[in-house]
């Protein structure tokens, strides 16, 4: 009886000690958009406001019209405004001649992936106001492409071509 016992309680033990050997999954990496590494003075005075569930830090998808998923693991390494605004500045710094100084105010209402029948895609959409003294000019930012890939890093690599496609269609509007 003894012997026995001994050998359940041994069992027990190997069982919850290799429960505690496992190493847990490793976490879901963070995204930065890689226009947002790139350095660029614009002399314009940028600012981007994003819808506010743009604003939540996780990566967003459309699964449908109606429905939408901010996901939980897959995030931005760090906010998305900021990213936005300095990839923008990198981009206007490379294709501007703009020296005029003015100040260009972006709201974005969706930069996330899209589910849909025809396959996957990428979708920025949004307005734009540059200010310059009295002048104001103002457009309509409607921006949709290819997902190359699957998985959230080809998301975010669309997103960013996306991205500096805006920023260069904002920049021949203000030539």
């Amino acid at each position: 009886m003894k012997s026995l016992f001994i050998s359940g309680l041994l069992v027990t033990l190997m069982v919850w000690l290799s429960a505690c050997s496992q190493t847990p999954p490793a976490p879901a990496p963070d995204y930065l958009l890689p226009g947002a590494s790139h350095s660029g003075h614009s002399p314009l005075q940028i600012r981007v406001s994003l819808a506010s569930y743009l604003d939540q830090g996780g990566i967003v998808l459309q699964l449908s019209d109606t429905e939408l998923h901010v996901a939980r693991q897959h995030r931005w390494a760090e906010p998305l405004g900021s990213q936005l605004q300095r990839a923008l500045a990198a981009t206007l710094a490379s294709q501007t001649t703009l020296h005029e100084l003015g100040k260009l105010d972006l709201q974005l209402s969706r930069f996330q992936g899209v589910q849909s029948n025809g396959g996957d895609v990428a979708m920025i959409t949004g307005t734009w106001q540059f200010t310059h003294e009295e002048q104001v000019q103002r457009g309509t930012i409607e921006w949709q492409g290819p997902i190359g890939g699957e998985g959230y890093a080809a998301l975010v690599k669309a997103l960013d071509q996306g991205w500096q496609e805006v920023g260069q269609s904002i920049t021949q509007a203000l030539k």
